[in-house]
Parts: structure tokens; C-alpha cells; sequence
């Protein structure tokens, strides 16, 4: 695959705390003081905020705050408060803005593409040596550890690992006479063929639905699949022949009528739970909520092959705040940590259907049963295994929504492919550049 060309006294609150807090822009007060040690029973006691999102199906919220109660049951010294932040993105701009008045939460949980972002505005530890004295490097599989570090520095530990898989309603395959999951783009487009069942003008089961709202890292599998990465640190290329194919490939299936031009991301897990659409490319997080509310059987397959396999990373790391005292720095790192251990992972595994990102986890008793049970839990592996980190750019929200729009406007037939890409190049690489410089 080719890359384009390349414990104190907590301080008292700052007249610019306390304006944020009035003004109702802080997310909340325990994600402002991120660190401040409480006293309980005469014990010092350290807290610290987690700031999180939600960005699959199911009850994640839930089993993270379970977590975090067992975390903290287990931890006198250490009180871990879980702040449920939205979506990544509203996770992100909230911590954003935390950074911004000198007053992040301890930790937080972002999408990996934003580890340039917080590089650049020097907001993360350096866990390196950490990992080093432990068995980090070890134990994590490679490709996960890579989507949180940045040129041979770990500033964070993965914990809800994913990549996009194709979900199958056996039901539907077998009533088109399908008898396996394509493995190809062109069988991909065959199937999506032969499982479109339309009622007069009406489209009563789409062939395959790819799930909006994060479309663009599906589409940035694709791409890898056409044997290019379309990102480097210092700019991007959209409007590369590889990445100009992949989008024609879309648009032909928008065009025939088995593929739907737009979906969001929830509502695209619930067409397809619903039988509204044969096949859909969403994420592995989503699959322990799918597989139990689907009414049909269903498959798990991983993505069909281009030119070769390519799949991009999802979910995020664990990260830790810079700016924070030592103490809690460590008391964050045994945060991470414990979040992220053996046990950990391979039971978040089971419960949502995430990557456990620990060998050791796919050896435990627990992760073996369920995988003997629902073998469909190890089908992103084979793309996982070539994944590869999701558009680390200097201001990734930017330049994902110029990649966003040029996508969309393709698919509803408002600009050619190659224009659109070309388009979405342009004003992104002037970002980077514009960033680049802020930097010096």
C-alpha cells in the first residue's frame, strides 16, 4: 500500500474559570477541576473527570459507567467521575474547550484521528516510558497501539477499538439465492443487485446501505483497499485516482437504485435491523446490539477486497491531559490501565462488540467462549489486521467535513466525483497549511 506523497492543593479558580462557568460553555465543573484531590475520611483522595461519547448502537453508556463504578469501588485513593459528553464530535469540541481556558478533564476519549490535533495544541502525556515499564508493547496488538502514537511517542492506550464490517441478513441472502457474503467489489455490487426488492417506484429493501454520518472513514477504507492511504501529516489527497474510483464504485450503486444516496449513522443500523436493507457497512462496535435485536439471522462478514484488503481504525484511546499534576497523571495512567487490562477488554469485547485490543484478551476462558458462540466476534480481523489509523490531519474536523460534503454532493448527483475530490483537496490542504503555519 502506497501513502500519498507524503497531591497539591487544588488552586483557586482563575477569573477565566469562573467567567466559563458562568457563561454555561463548561461542560461541568468536575470536568474543569479534572484533577482536584478530595478529602474523605481524612484520606486524600484523588479525582478525576473522564469525558466520553457514544458513537455506536446499544447501551454503551451504560456498561462504561459500569466500568467506572467497579473502577472505582476497587480505587479508595482514586474517584473516577464519568462524564458522558454526546457524540465524538461533541466530546471533542467540549474538550477543546476545556484545553482552551488551561482546564481539561484528566482523561478523555476521543476519535484517533484527533491525536494531531491535541499534539498540536501540546495537550497530551507522553506515556512512552510508561508503556515501556509495563507490558504495553507487548501485549497490544500492533495496529490498534499505532492509531494513538505519533512518530515512535504512545500518548494513550486503546480502549474501544473498531473498524467498518459488512452485517447480512441471511433471511434476505437466501431468498435471493445467495449463499455466501461477497468477498469482492464486484460481487459486493452483484449482491446489492439481487437483494434490491422494490415495490413499483418504491424501494421496499435496499441491496446495501453503507451508514452515514461516518461514511467518510468507510470511504477511506475503500480507498486503502485501492492500495492507497490518501493522508499524511502535512496534507491530503482526495482526488487521487484510487480514491476518484472508489467514489465512482458508490455512485453507480446510488445510480442503479440498490444503494440509498444518504443515511445516518443510527438510523442506518435501525433500517437494517428493521429489514429495510440487506446489507450494511457499519462499525464492529454495533454488532453485540445488532446481533441480539435483529428479528433475522445474521451474518458478519469483513469488507470485500479491491485491489487488496484495507480497512480503517475507529473508535479512540484513552488519552492524558498535559497540564495536570503528577499525581494525577499517575492516578490517570492507573485509570487507563485498569480500563484497558486483560479482563477488561475481553469482556467489553463481549458486551458490545468492540476489539479487544490485548492479545491476551483472545486468550482469556471468557473471550474463547464467546468466540466459539458468536464466531461472527472475530470476522473484522481479517481487515483488521491491515487497518491502518483514520485521517490524522492538523484540523481534522475541517478538512473531514470538506471530505464529508464532497462525498454527499457526489451521491445525490450534485458534482462529479473528480471534481468534488479535487475540490475537497484543495480547501483542506489551505487548512493544513494554515495550521502548519500557526504551528511556525
Amino acid at each position: 500500500m502506497r501513502h500519498s506523497n507524503p497531591a497539591v492543593s487544588p488552586p483557586a479558580l482563575s477569573s477565566q474559570r469562573r467567567q466559563l462557568l458562568r457563561s454555561g460553555a463548561a461542560v461541568s465543573a468536575a470536568a474543569m477541576l479534572g484533577g482536584m484531590p478530595l478529602f474523605a475520611s481524612g484520606q486524600q483522595q484523588v479525582k478525576l473527570a473522564f469525558m466520553y461519547p457514544v458513537g455506536v448502537s446499544g447501551d454503551i453508556n451504560r456498561l462504561v459507567s459500569g466500568m467506572i463504578s467497579s473502577f472505582n469501588a476497587a480505587h479508595s485513593d482514586i474517584q473516577v467521575e464519568a462524564i458522558y459528553a454526546g457524540s465524538y464530535d461533541n466530546t471533542e469540541q467540549k474538550v477543546m474547550t476545556a484545553l482552551g481556558v488551561g482546564d481539561p478533564p484528566a482523561s478523555w476519549l476521543p476519535i484517533n484521528s484527533m491525536l494531531t490535533t491535541f499534539l498540536n495544541m501540546d495537550a497530551l502525556e507522553d506515556v512512552t516510558a510508561l508503556a515501556k515499564a509495563d507490558d504495553i508493547f507487548q501485549d497490544f496488538l500492533p495496529g490498534f497501539l499505532g492509531t494513538c502514537m505519533s512518530d515512535n511517542k504512545l500518548y494513550g492506550l486503546p480502549f474501544q477499538c473498531s473498524t467498518p464490517v459488512v452485517y447480512f441478513n441471511k433471511a434476505a441472502f437466501a431468498k435471493a439465492g445467495l449463499k455466501a457474503a461477497p468477498a469482492n467489489w464486484s460481487e459486493l455490487e452483484a449482491s446489492a443487485k439481487a437483494l434490491t426488492v422494490r415495490n413499483g417506484d418504491a424501494t421496499a429493501q435496499w441491496g446495501l446501505t453503507i451508514g452515514g454520518g461516518w461514511h467518510d472513514w468507510i470511504f477511506e477504507s475503500f480507498v486503502r483497499q485501492n492500495g492507497l492511504v490518501f493522508w499524511t501529516k502535512e496534507k491530503v489527497a482526495f482526488d487521487a485516482p484510487e480514491s476518484v474510483h472508489a467514489l465512482e464504485f458508490w455512485l453507480r450503486m446510488v445510480k442503479a437504485g440498490h444503494m440509498p444516496a444518504a443515511s445516518t449513522w443510527e438510523s442506518s443500523a435501525n433500517d437494517f435491523m428493521a429489514g429495510r436493507t440487506a446489507m450494511l457497512y457499519h462499525s464492529t462496535g454495533s454488532m453485540t446490539n445488532i446481533l441480539k435485536s435483529a428479528s433475522f439471522p445474521v451474518g458478519v462478514a469483513p469488507m470485500p477486497k479491491g485491489r487488496q484488503l484495507g480497512s480503517t481504525m475507529g473508535g479512540g484511546p484513552i488519552l492524558i491531559a498535559k497540564k495536570q499534576p503528577d499525581a494525577h497523571k499517575r492516578a490517570a495512567w492507573t485509570f487507563a490501565r485498569w480500563m484497558t487490562n486483560t479482563a477488561n477488554q475481553a469482556q467489553w469485547c463481549i458486551d458490545t462488540g468492540y476489539l479487544a485490543a490485548r492479545k491476551s484478551s483472545w486468550e482469556t476462558p471468557a473471550l474463547k467462549a464467546h468466540v466459539a458462540k458468536v464466531p461472527e466476534s472475530r470476522s473484522a480481523f481479517v481487515t483488521a489486521e491491515v487497518a491502518g489509523a483514520f485521517l490524522q490531519v492538523p484540523g481534522y474536523h475541517k478538512v473531514r467535513s470538506y471530505l464529508q460534503g464532497a462525498i454527499d454532493r457526489t451521491l445525490i448527483g450534485e458534482i462529479k466525483p473528480d471534481a468534488a475530490l479535487r475540490e475537497a483537496t484543495a480547501k483542506s490542504n489551505i487548512e493544513i497549511q494554515r495550521l502548519s503555519r500557526r504551528r511556525g
